[in-house]
């Protein structure tokens, strides 16, 4: 199976994958292509922030840039260290949906993509391999579609977080279902270290779970479940962190 990673990451999902998925003799990643993740469409991208900031309120999106911090990969070496380990190619392009992304997939030639830390991805990049393209979805779907990981859940009184990799289609997190694993959220005192402790686990599972969709890719896609109906999620608003807040220290007392 001839791969191509696609990512606007330096260090996250892709850095820990591609040594995986290099070990694998089945398996063959062919390229990386690593995109800009800023639009480029000043303008438009201008317009989308402010009707998320008004969605959400102002001390929504500024609590949003400061929870991202949470989700940081920083234990992970460069994606260029590790493409130069494993001697994989890495090729940069301008943004994930341009003709320079579009062009460098094509010369691949590739049986499947594999996208990892990237935003909305068009048909006209995720259709380009063989068989299209795969994501990792840091929850479980098809209930959390867009969600950050574990606050969601907790946000909504649940004790179980996961992850799902599904086909890419024309919406966000919305694509059959080719594999998913659950497990329970390991509570800490703070919710901050309990979104980065339970990462951890989503790190050290995600990529041999990747290498297993992609060398079972065939047979998994036959039996691939089509998603109910699910629910999105964004950034919370201010409030829903409050919940957020009190629901992990209600789940804490509860185990005490």
């Amino acid at each position: 199976m001839r791969l191509v990673i696609l990512t606007s990451v330096r260090r996250g999902y892709a850095s820990r994958s591609v040594p995986v998925l290099c070990a694998n003799p089945r398996l063959n990643v062919v390229r990386l292509i690593l995109t800009n993740s800023t639009a480029p469409d000043f303008s438009k991208a201008l317009v989308r922030k402010t009707r998320k900031t008004m969605r959400i309120g102002l001390l929504g999106a500024l609590n949003g840039i400061r929870i991202r911090d949470w989700y940081k990969d920083e234990e992970v070496d460069d994606i260029e260290k590790v493409c130069s380990q494993h001697h994989v190619e890495i090729i940069e392009s301008d943004h994930t949906n341009s003709a320079r992304t579009a062009e460098l997939l094509k010369e691949c030639r590739a049986d499947l993509g594999i996208s990892l830390g990237n935003g909305y991805i068009a048909s006209k990049i995720f259709s380009l391999p063989t068989y299209g393209t795969i994501n990792v979805h840091t929850e479980i779907l098809p209930r959390f579609q867009g969600a950050h990981s574990i606050i969601w859940p907790i946000y909504e009184g649940l004790q179980e977080t996961g992850f799902t990799i599904h086909q890419i289609d024309d919406h966000i997190d919305t694509g059959p279902i080719l594999f998913q694993e659950k497990y329970p959220i390991v509570l800490h005192p703070t919710l901050r270290e309990t979104v980065k402790r339970n990462l951890e686990t989503a790190w050290s599972h995600v990529p041999h779970a990747i290498a297993y969709v992609c060398e079972n890719y065939l047979q998994l896609r036959d039996a691939a479940k089509i998603q109910d109906r699910g629910r999105p999620y964004t950034t919370p608003t201010i409030w829903q962190f409050l919940r957020m807040i009190r629901n992990h220290k209600k789940m804490i007392d509860n185990t005490t």
